[in-house]
């Protein structure tokens, strides 16, 4: 079972754990809120349209993450996600292949992460990529969820399918809020993030040690030991129980600090603000009693527990 879907159910392991280890949200809240006074104001959507807030938050990740390294990942959600769905309909795999390729080509001719160049692209430019990350996250979600939903144009899928019509197949105005949100990081501290790295320094969907053992569980990006979540809700100030602790775990999973993690924290792309604490700070607002190497220690055996028990 995935992270998130652990952390939703109340009585298993892995939220006992987190519960009982890292208690303190209020403390981390009013740390988190205290350093928004001077945030832009949240960029919404256009008022009278319905958007899927799961694909749309997500390919909003995927555009942004462009613009740190440019390079779309093979093998991982969106890849997997596109072979799930070839199963669906073959049609789905061909189609998912030449996403793949045409994302490759224009995020490297385009120079996404080029840190002399603006975030932001011409107009035209923007409304492909957006449309293009927007039907990479129908894959992904084919992938997180195990369907290929009715609702979406997956769905539709039969021999004369092309990927031209998947991306004339996104809403318009959720691609206009793809790009909105593009244009809102210029001025936040993605564009803070991007001018103090290059891209070499940066690790897309990185994966952990103990990922395996919670369903094969990514983060959105590590920026020079900087792990950080991607957030589009329209409620950023909330900050969610389950949000704090899902970067908790990422930050944990990483059994044998391979990515030597030192600050943590999220980007919430409708603010453009980005919060981030040292790690140690962090995990004493949450109010950890173990040291970052027990924590992982202790989330390590409860998890082979669980995995060990008969199903």
């Amino acid at each position: 079972m995935s992270l998130t879907r652990l952390l939703d159910d109340k009585t298993s392991a892995l939220r006992v754990f987190f519960d009982t280890e890292l208690p303190a949200l209020r403390a981390l809240r009013a740390s988190y809120r205290a350093t928004r006074s001077h945030v832009l104001p949240t960029q919404r959507p256009e008022p009278q349209a319905e958007a899927r807030w799961g694909t749309l938050g997500a390919a909003i990740d995927h555009r942004l993450r462009w613009s740190l390294r440019a390079v779309q990942l093979r093998g991982r959600s969106v890849d997997a996600g596109i072979s799930m769905a070839g199963e669906y309909a073959p049609v789905l795999e061909r189609v998912g292949a030449e996403l793949l390729d045409t994302i490759d080509e224009l995020i490297v001719r385009e120079r996404l992460d080029d840190r002399s160049l603006p975030v932001i692209r011409a107009r035209e430019t923007e409304e492909r990529l957006a449309r293009l990350a927007y039907v990479a996250a129908l894959f992904e979600e084919v992938f997180r969820t195990g369907q290929v939903w009715s609702s979406t144009a997956l769905a539709q899928a039969d021999g004369s399918l092309t990927l031209e019509t998947l991306l004339r197949a996104v809403p318009d105005h959720e691609a206009r809020d793809i790009v909105a949100m593009v244009e809102r990081s210029r001025h936040g501290g993605l564009e803070a993030l991007r001018a103090a790295t290059t891209p070499e320094l940066v690790v897309l969907a990185p994966t952990f040690a103990g990922s395996a053992d919670v369903a094969g569980a990514d983060a959105d990006w590590i920026a020079d030991r900087t792990l950080v979540d991607v957030k589009a809700t329209l409620t950023p100030d909330k900050l969610p129980g389950k949000d704090i602790h899902q970067l908790a775990g990422y930050l944990l999973l990483d059994y044998n600090d391979d990515y030597r993690i030192e600050r943590l924290g999220w980007y919430h792309a409708r603010n453009g603000a980005l919060t981030v604490w040292e790690t140690a700070e962090f995990l004493t607002l949450l109010g950890a009693r173990d040291s970052l190497p027990r924590l992982r220690e202790r989330l390590r055996a409860v998890l082979a527990s669980r995995a060990a028990r008969p199903r």
